[in-house]
């Protein structure tokens, strides 16, 4: 007989050989005031917070196989800190770290994470970043642990729906032939979306055996910047966790998985309503809480016999574009101005494009980027696909179809941090995302052939009936 407590919610459910295992456990990251706020190329200091961060945990196993998942509520994670946390775990010595897929739910109200912008901060606000980041992949390692600790007997459902009304594709057409990302509400220059949204709202939910709700994990692609302001928070799958847990049980813990959402966001161009703050946070979570609370009575049923649980990670090298000698200098120069800022300072895709070039020629040393893509399985019907940057929902959605599970979720900015990886029609058109992407063009197709291969490799894979 096995006891588990977590946040109030108390289980005593015996195991049985060949039971799907769930265990939950959180911590809280939430930034001090004075850490930079994330999302951005320059260095913006947080106020006190708002509402508190989290780092989410889910622990699954099924006859001796263990699977990890965890979602933080910050703008991103780079494959250093996935690395460390990953050895964290492995040397608590109850799950192997390579078996933990790590996202982030790509909160812009969050903490700074990227190496590159902080380089700019100085003095106590470079302390405290570092402070940050140091303690972190602990963190992330010890809600895996707390979630390897409070396992009990699962049950699996799957529902998916779909919600239009709260997700916009940025880039636009515009009258004189360009693309433009956000080009402004009402701005009479606008033609037509440059691409589609994802309207696909999915759910993982977990139950006990005699029905008691231990977790639900909602997969849909929206970039998290609803929030705004200079208050931490964790803007809207802060206040759908609230929601599901009002609808269903406080104890029950929800997960937010990011969807590819590189070019998708929450501003309504044909709209003339604040399109960020509390009052638009709020719309959107309750929006997408009534969708999944709609979905809760669609739920069906995914068969999990012995050995239906996989985890399994694929090295990927992406390769990146060449710049000369005479560009690196350029954008030392044009970097430098950026952090002075001023009425002289570059413009904003000049600054873009410095980042890229010494991203890849100094962090990288202009050889291909090493890092990989993941997937969790359950049985032959469900699974979650990790890609590791901003991913353009086209390219998102292509997998889903490509998988040869009927209910597949993707999260994006799963296990590193690669800026936007565009599809192949979007580098030509230009704008912010192409010329902030590492990647050359082609990569973003290349990394969905190899999640799609990971997938149909896993689904071969033959299961214990």
């Amino acid at each position: 007989m096995t006891k588990i407590l977590l946040a109030g919610f108390s289980l005593a459910i015996a195991a049985c050989a060949g039971d799907l295992l769930l265990g939950r456990g959180e911590m809280k990251i939430t930034p001090p005031a004075g850490m930079p706020m994330g999302g951005g190329f320059t260095i913006r200091i947080g106020a006190a917070p708002h509402d508190d961060l989290f780092c989410k945990a889910i622990v699954f196993e099924q006859d001796g196989t263990k699977a990890g998942l965890v979602s933080c509520d910050v703008e991103s994670l780079h494959r250093p800190w996935i690395l460390r946390a990953r050895a964290l775990i492995t040397a608590a010595g109850k799950i192997a770290g390579d078996n933990v897929m790590i996202t982030a739910t790509h909160n812009h109200a969050g903490p700074e994470m990227t190496p590159f912008v902080l380089a700019g901060a100085t003095g106590e606000t470079a302390r405290i970043a570092k402070a940050y980041h140091d303690a972190l992949p602990a963190k992330i390692a010890e809600a895996v642990s707390l979630a390897d600790a409070n396992k009990s007997p699962a049950r699996v459902w799957f529902a998916r729906g779909e919600e239009h009304t709260v997700s916009f594709n940025r880039r636009y057409v515009m009258k004189d032939g360009s693309v433009r990302m956000n080009p402004g509400q009402r701005n009479p220059e606008i033609v037509r979306p440059a691409g589609p949204i994802d309207p696909e709202l999915s759910v993982l939910y977990f139950d006990t055996p005699d029905g008691k709700p231990l977790a639900t994990i909602v997969n849909f692609a929206l970039h998290t910047t609803a929030w705004g302001g200079k208050d931490f928070s964790a803007d809207f799958p802060s206040v759908l966790a609230t929601r599901l847990g009002e609808a269903k049980d406080p104890a029950m813990m929800t997960m937010f998985l990011q969807g590819c959402s590189g070019n998708i966001n929450q501003v309504d161009v044909n709209s003339t309503e604040k399109q960020s703050g509390p009052a638009a946070t709020n719309r959107i979570a309750t929006v997408l809480a009534a969708g999944v609370i709609k979905l809760y009575r669609k739920l069906e049923p995914v068969p999990m016999p012995a050995t239906a649980l996989r985890v399994r990670r694929q090295p990927v090298d992406l390769p990146v574009p060449e710049f000369t000698q005479a560009e690196i200098a350029n954008a030392r120069k044009v970097l430098a101005a950026s952090r002075i800022g001023g009425k002289d300072a570059p413009k904003f895709l000049d600054t873009v494009h410095a980042f890229t070039v010494l991203n890849v020629m100094e962090v990288h040393s202009a050889k291909p980027i090493p890092t990989e893509v993941q997937a969790i399985t359950f049985g032959d019907q469900a699974a979650i696909s990790g890609l590791p940057a901003e991913i353009f929902t086209e390219l998102g959605m292509a997998l889903k179809r490509g998988s040869p599970f009927p209910k597949t979720m993707v999260a994006e900015l799963a296990n590193d941090m690669l800026d936007y990886i565009p599809n192949l029609k979007a580098y030509p058109e230009g704008s912010y995302e192409p010329t902030t992407a590492r990647c050359v063009p082609g990569c973003g197709e290349s990394l969905i052939q190899r999640a799609t291969e990971l997938l149909v490799n896993l689904h071969q894979q033959p299961i214990a009936r």
